[in-house]
């Protein structure tokens, strides 16, 4: 599976005892390298094996949500390239979450370049899904946190900005997504208007609204924004 990060081993927990499931889990993770990543399928959201790693290994990973299900999950946990626990902050975990999305992204049409359609229609399949989470998590998670913080309603300020541009994103990838295994099919064009309206976006998240976030919430409770965001 192409996941836009570096693969340790895979674990398929369905065909291990459920009792047994985190503490593999557990194992799996511990044997990773820096940036190495432990993909598991699983036949639920792996939210126990969230708990456990977030209060036995927390500080040390990076949760995403590679292929949501029912009936079946697929999950990346990927070691930090930090030694040791540390308090996450905003800019750091959401910003890493930007890179592994444009990774895939590339390496989609990077696909399609090379006439394998199908595996770029798979591989564009995970950036839609986890930036359509992305978007989820800051809209529900961070976004009031922010506004609660600056004392700013909703509906007004960079928040409201920002939600306007996710339904143009959204808008984008739906059509990419739809068309990127068609040969014939304008994506090109589409992809130049999501990298216009994206890139403006994530630079205004990673300069200006993830380290507000940051400083007005302070180290403690960023950390366990990013907890929550981690269970979105």
């Amino acid at each position: 599976m192409t996941t836009g990060l570096a693969t340790g081993e895979s674990l398929d927990l369905a065909s291990i005892p459920r009792e047994q499931r985190r503490s593999r889990a557990l194992a799996g993770f511990d044997e990773l390298a820096a940036a190495e990543t432990l993909v598991i399928m699983a036949d639920d959201a792996g939210g126990d094996i969230l708990l456990t790693m977030q209060k036995e290994r927390r500080g040390l990973f990076e949760w995403s949500l590679l292929r949501p299900g029912p009936p079946s999950w697929t999950i990346a946990i990927t070691r930090r390239a930090v030694a040791a626990e540390t308090s996450r902050g905003i800019n750091e975990a959401l910003s890493w979450d930007h890179d592994r999305l444009d990774a895939l992204e590339v390496e989609a049409f990077r696909k399609r370049a090379e006439g394998d359609l199908e595996s770029a229609r798979e591989t564009y399949a995970l950036f839609a899904a986890g930036l359509r989470r992305h978007i989820g998590f800051e809209e529900e998670v961070l976004f009031p946190a922010f506004e609660e913080s600056a004392g700013m309603p909703p509906g007004a300020g960079p928040t409201e900005v920002m939600r306007q541009e996710h339904r143009e994103i959204e808008d984008l990838i739906a059509k990419i997504e739809a068309g990127i295994a068609e040969k014939d099919a304008p994506v090109e064009e589409w992809r130049r208007s999501l990298h216009h309206v994206l890139g403006e976006h994530n630079f205004k998240e990673e300069e200006i609204l993830y380290p507000g976030t940051d400083q007005l919430l302070g180290p403690e409770q960023a950390d366990e924004l990013v907890a929550r965001i981690q269970r979105f």
